[in-house]
């Protein structure tokens, strides 16, 4: 819709690596002030650990563009040396951020559990915030349809598309409103969420669910009929799935005890 901000002579800022960028920062800080506020990580440990999320977020987010795109790359491999052109798949930026954190979270010694439920909320905050990028970039379409919720987007005006950057926006902003009114609700301590997360395997679940869902209405290559954003929402919910079953398990052995 608006991939060009503005232009200052031969520099264009885009509205995907702004959007983008204002989403991955707010991610950044809201998840350090939740460690050390709400969740007793020290300030260091927590900065350390972003650092080394973002590194991992990044790598895993281009090589995912890459798969996205694979029969691209696989027509003409030397463009795999042009990493600028690969875009970025949020579902292996959060397997590469989860990797790179969870091995910083080791070396430093401090909770996983409650690390991960200090970046719920704001990672459900990544996703409304950045997907708005991809809608004024125009990528990341939907597939063509003749529902009244289609779009035309510059460049294809004849051609009605889902916009399903829209509709991934909109479901992260629904797992961010349950889960930041769950932990209301919850009001869990310190030494309760370092025995078992809750809110960041019900955000996995949910991610999953709704990120399998949505990429059938999404263009782009497929690998035995299912999208690379399918295969990492399975894992997602697997995962969550079972940190959600081991937290409850340690809860209620430690109610028990």
């Amino acid at each position: 819709m608006f991939p060009v901000l503005f232009e200052i002579g031969p520099i264009r800022v885009e509205s995907y690596y702004v959007l983008w960028g204002i989403a991955m920062a707010a991610m950044v800080l809201w998840t350090r002030r939740r460690a050390v506020n709400l969740y007793g990580i020290g300030f260091n440990d927590a900065t350390d650990v972003m650092l080394c999320v973002i590194f991992g977020v990044f790598v895993g987010a281009t090589l995912g563009g890459y798969l996205d795109h694979w029969s691209r790359y696989a027509a003409s491999p030397i463009r795999l040396l042009y990493f600028w052109e690969s875009g970025l798949s949020s579902g292996p930026g959060f397997i590469g951020g989860g990797v790179a954190g969870l091995y910083k979270l080791r070396r430093l010694r401090v909770s996983v559990n409650c690390f991960a439920e200090s970046a719920s909320l704001p990672c459900a905050l990544l996703l409304f915030i950045g997907r708005w990028g991809c809608f004024l970039n125009g990528c990341c379409q939907g597939i063509s349809t003749d529902s009244p919720l289609g779009v035309a987007f510059p460049g294809n005006p004849y051609d009605f598309v889902y916009p399903t950057q829209i509709f991934e926006s909109l479901a992260a902003l629904l797992i961010g409103i349950c889960l930041w009114i769950t932990e209301g609700r919850l009001r869990r301590s310190t030494e309760e969420a370092a025995r078992g997360a809750i809110l960041w395997p019900a955000f996995l679940i949910s991610y999953g669910l709704y990120r399998f869902a949505m990429d059938f209405l999404r263009e782009g290559d497929r690998i035995y009929g299912l999208r690379v954003g399918q295969y990492t929402g399975v894992l997602a919910m697997v995962v969550g799935f079972a940190w959600l079953y081991v937290s409850v398990k340690n809860l209620r052995r430690e109610q028990i005890a």
